[in-house]
């Protein structure tokens, strides 16, 4: 069940992956990564300052419908790769070797 549930993330299919996990019972231990990474958010304060990603977030709000159903890779307010997969995206981003790390977002 678990290697099934992986795929199911591999190929970008987040809600797919989540209906699974949330039928799969005791087939995957309450302890699995897989039940904390598809779990839902959790969100804790911080001191640290992250990069500021407004435009980011300005891009998405414009141009998300475009794109749905895709990861997408942005850089300010660019798009630098958009895949259907997560391992393809990632598989260009390495080949692009850009000077930033890009926001990786997924459109569902």
């Amino acid at each position: 069940m678990e290697d099934r549930i992986r795929s199911l993330v591999e190929e970008g299919r987040i809600l797919d992956a989540r209906d699974l996990l949330k039928t799969a019972g005791d087939q995957v231990p309450a302890g699995s990564d897989l039940r904390r990474i598809l779990g839902p958010p959790r969100v804790s304060k911080s001191d640290l300052l992250d990069v500021d990603r407004s435009p980011e977030f300005r891009w998405l709000k414009k141009h998300a419908h475009e794109y749905q159903g895709q990861w997408v890779a942005l850089l300010g307010e660019n798009l630098v790769a958009s895949s259907e997969a997560l391992k393809e995206l990632l598989a260009r981003l390495d080949e692009l070797h850009l000077d930033g790390k890009p926001l990786l977002h997924h459109l569902i």
